[in-house]
């Protein structure tokens, strides 16, 4: 736990402190997604994800924190998130002086490009000020002076990808990725309701947490650098009837075009092994290179929604392209596994109250 005191303009001494997950008693005192919070935040996460923060105490009392998570094999792209500030201390240079820090580490770890998210002007001012700009939607990018043309380079073609599951430590590269302004996609996450102008970041959580207990996966085109160049990921739909149903949304970087087909036939391989027979895919129409690539994958036009996508006055329709997958066709949860249906017990409540 790294620790240094920084003289205030207020007068007042203020300790910071760098703490890598797990955070023992700071684990609460700290912004984090509720939902991961616990595996976050207690190391849980940590054999493939850099979880660090960023801590500043005044006479004992946390008064601002922020986090930086970093691929744990590279640490060469990161997201700040949960920049907090106490509202007592405010306006005295605390989230100033954490960034700068958070910079310097990073910076000294070989990191290249940093991403984070804001909707507060002051917050977004505070930002540019130490080097970062907006790319897509509130989403901003800080790249290291030592690496100007990381964000150039990182999504290049540079050598053969090779597909492999999602880990935790992929969410700073999956941000790069989909913050990228390429491929322009006016979809670009169906499943996490993201498109063209929208960033980024707790996105690929959803992705990950809705893809456990056999609903889904989600994979990743890893470049020998491992940097990500492609994700896929498909969810079964949550109903008793539509169960072997499942829609999956994918994103490969314009120079691993070619790999594509490789990314989504694995994708349905894997579909077939979850006893899902039927994988779709939703385009808007205007995506001519989407298009292409999905069908190249074997997927057929199957259904058009005339006007779908509004943009002003500028409107354009949703395609749906399906591919259909040989299966036992056998339904792998009952009713009684889904909210509102029947369970056994009440089936046999039911046929002895029939038989008196």
């Amino acid at each position: 736990m790294a620790l240094e005191r920084v003289k205030l303009g207020s007068g007042e001494s203020m300790a910071v402190r760098v703490v890598d997950s797990p955070l023992g008693h700071y684990a609460d005192k700290v912004g984090c997604w509720s939902h991961l919070r616990d595996d976050l935040l207690s190391g849980r996460m940590s054999d493939t994800l850099s979880v660090r923060y960023f801590i500043a105490e005044i006479d004992g009392e946390v008064v601002g924190s922020m986090g930086c998570y970093t691929p744990r094999s590279t640490r060469d792209v990161g997201v700040v998130e949960f920049v907090e500030t106490d509202e007592r201390h405010r306006r005295k240079g605390i989230a100033s002086t954490l960034l700068n820090r958070l910079i310097a580490d990073f910076r000294s770890d070989g990191g290249g490009a940093l991403l984070l998210c804001t909707t507060n002007p002051i917050a977004g001012s505070l930002y540019e000020k130490h080097g970062f700009w907006y790319t897509v939607g509130d989403g901003m990018m800080y790249v290291s002076p030592d690496a100007q043309d990381f964000a150039y380079t990182y999504l290049s073609y540079a050598g053969k990808a090779k597909i492999r599951e999602a880990v935790w430590g992929d969410l700073p590269r999956a941000c790069l990725l989909f913050n990228n302004p390429e491929p322009d996609w006016l979809i670009k996450d169906y499943l996490t309701d993201s498109f063209r102008d929208t960033r980024f970041e707790r996105h690929f959580t959803q992705l990950m947490c809705d893809s456990e207990g056999g609903l889904g996966a989600v994979f990743v085109l890893e470049t020998p650098a491992n940097r990500v160049v492609g994700l896929a990921a498909f969810h079964r739909l949550n109903t008793y009837y539509e169960q072997h149903v499942a829609t999956l949304t994918f994103r490969v970087c314009p120079d691993y075009y070619p790999q594509a087909g490789d990314l989504l036939w694995h994708s349905l391989v894997m579909a077939n092994e979850l006893s899902i027979g039927i994988v779709q895919v939703h385009v808007a129409d205007v995506d001519d290179d989407q298009k292409r690539l999905i069908r190249n994958a074997g997927f057929s036009e199957t259904a058009r929604l005339p006007g779908h996508f509004r943009d002003g006055d500028r409107s354009s329709d949703m395609l749906i392209y399906t591919h259909d997958i040989e299966t036992s066709g056998n339904p792998i949860r009952g009713r009684g596994e889904y909210y509102g249906g029947r369970q056994p017990w009440q089936d046999v409540r039911i046929g002895s109250r029939d038989s008196v």
